[in-house]
């Protein structure tokens, strides 16, 4: 092994060991939330590895770490990656395991691992003359309401391009779908099933809209297609309504969830809901949505990504753009203009797993490719535009 494999090995078992489950997941055992000791964790490491570190908080006791190398006044790249993890009933979660070439444990790949390899290509550039500010963002709450990347860009940073560290197997994602969650009410009158004539059932009136709903989910999947991501998609993922079965209920909540194409909008989403409810009788109303993260498509022909693909080529890897039907932190930053992709090592098939994974390999891999990106040229702000001037 050589000393850099055993420093990001190293690193990496650090931070597994230092739990931060967001508080969102409330199984979580007592004392295991948060992010604070990660974030300590970084302000130690940084101060040790002689890079500057800052904090910000998110909100209280939800802190977020930037951390810089490179001349200030220059063009800058910001590569962000989540400190908080979701929470799962695997072995010994917090105890970095190490078997058939992959780490395991909670977090590692999702998104420890990319973390690791950030901070690793940080460390190897603080110690080079390079042309660019390069900052990597040790974000919070990624796993539930994103509170960090909302409250980082562009309020405390907007750096001229970013890109968002999760596992894409070191493909280049530049589109992603939107998330949106929307919740519908049914309402009713509550009677004793004895007297059903004298009620209405809201659940009966939940079902119809459920009929509608995928019906028109259906159709969606027939509907225009993005070239990386396929159509927009819409899933009923929960119902509740009544308390108990001798009672008929007088309300109802159904949850949907909309995965979105680029160019969809709040109101737009809102109006594939009314269009697919349009033919029912059920009294309904929306009384929630939630649009955690827009969309995601950036043009290939921005320099940044376009010397990445080559860099990718020339290691041997596959350089052509990707699309993913989840959504990532980089909704924020593409939301104010700022060029945006999804790089990291890693199968995102493993994340939130009872059997956590990253592949050794890749998480090496990865942090050399960043150094390569950083050090391939003398970057100017046109570097990070769609279209040169």
């Amino acid at each position: 092994m050589t000393v850099e494999e055993e420093y990001a090995s190293s690193l990496l078992r650090e931070l597994v060991a230092l739990p931060s489950v967001n508080p969102g997941f409330s199984q979580a055992p007592a004392g295991t939330t948060g992010e604070e000791r990660v974030g300590s964790f970084l302000l130690r490491w940084a101060h040790d590895n002689g890079i500057f570190a800052r904090r910000y908080d998110a909100a209280p006791g939800r802190p977020c770490v930037l951390l810089a190398a490179g001349p200030e006044n220059a063009p800058s790249l910001l590569v962000s990656a989540h400190m908080d993890t979701v929470w799962t009933s695997m072995a010994a979660p917090f105890t970095l395991r190490e078997e058939g070439g992959f780490f395991h444990g909670l977090g590692a790949v999702d998104d420890k691992g990319p973390l690791v390899a950030a901070l690793c290509a940080l460390r190897r550039l603080s110690r080079k003359d390079i042309s660019l500010r390069f900052l990597v963002l040790a974000s919070c709450d990624e796993e539930f309401g994103l509170l960090g990347i909302r409250h980082m860009i562009p309020r405390q940073i907007r750096p001229d391009g970013v890109i968002i560290a999760e596992p894409t197997n070191l493909n280049i994602v530049t589109a992603h779908k939107g998330s949106s969650c929307v919740a519908i009410r049914t309402t009713g009158q509550r009677v004793h099933s004895s007297l059903v004539p004298a009620g209405a059932n809201a659940i009966y009136q939940a079902a119809e809209l459920v009929c509608a709903l995928k019906a028109y989910a259906m159709a969606l999947l027939r509907g225009p297609r993005h070239p990386l991501l396929g159509t927009n998609t819409m899933n009923v993922g929960v119902i509740q309504g009544g308390d108990q079965p001798n009672v008929v209920p007088d309300a109802c909540t159904i949850m949907l969830d909309f995965r979105s194409l680029p160019g969809e909008t709040p109101a737009s989403i809102r109006a594939h809901v009314v269009k697919a409810l349009a033919g029912c009788a059920a009294n309904y109303t929306i009384i929630e949505e939630l649009h955690d993260a827009a969309a995601l498509d950036t043009s290939p022909a921005v320099p940044m990504v376009a010397c990445l693909q080559s860099i990718l080529t020339e290691a041997g890897l596959d350089a052509a753009p990707h699309g993913v039907p989840y959504a990532t932190e980089s909704f924020r930053p593409a939301q104010v203009g700022i060029p945006t992709i999804v790089f990291g090592p890693g199968d995102i098939a493993t994340a939130h797993a009872l059997d956590e994974k990253i592949g050794k390999d890749q998480l090496l891999q990865a942090a050399d490719l960043l150094v390569r990106l950083v050090t391939s040229r003398h970057w100017q702000k046109s570097d990070f535009a769609a279209t040169p001037p």
